[in-house]
Order: structure tokens, then sequence, then C-alpha cells
């Protein structure tokens, strides 16, 4: 169960679906699945399990969240915008 934002600097409460940003990630139920999908059985079904993380608002703003699956969940920065690009935007928003 869902209880507080992702970013483990941050205490945010979860509380409302839209708040924030909901990450779902499937990830495999057993350590087999992996020599199993190599091997091309396609007979042999893998099970996977859904995994829920939130941000908040506030940390969904500058971070993400990705998933390496041989170290988990990871938190990563935003990209940013380049500055040129920005001055252009604000250019353009006060013509």
């Amino acid at each position: 169960m869902l209880s507080h934002c992702a970013n483990p600097q941050c205490s945010t409460p979860f509380l409302r679906l839209r708040q924030g940003k909901l990450f779902l990630v499937g990830t495999d139920n057993s350590t087999q699945s992996r020599k199993l999908r190599s091997q091309a059985a396609s007979r042999v079904h893998v099970q996977q399990r859904v995994e829920r993380y939130w941000l908040c608002d506030q940390c969904s703003r500058v971070w993400t969240l990705v998933h390496d699956r041989n170290q988990g969940i990871a938190l990563v920065p935003l990209r940013q915008p380049a500055a040129s690009a920005v001055a252009g935007q604000e250019y353009r928003d006060s013509a």
C-alpha cells in the first residue's frame, strides 16, 4: 500500500490519485523468468506482479522513477530545458 512519496528525502503522505504522479512497474515474480524468456519458450507463462510508486506534486516536477531489472527502482532527475529554449519561450509569451 502506498503511504508516502517515493523520494526518500520527502515525507509527503499519499492522499489522492490526482495529486502527484503514480508509477506502475511490472516486475518478474520469479528469478527463473529471465532464463525462461531467453530460451524463447513461448508456451511458458511468466507471472508478473505490479508494484506501485508515487511521487508528490513537488517531487514529480524535478524527479522521475526508472526501473532497472538489476537494481530495482531508482529516482532520477528530469532533464531541464536548455536555457535558450526557456528564453525563447519567455520571449514568445511576452510578445
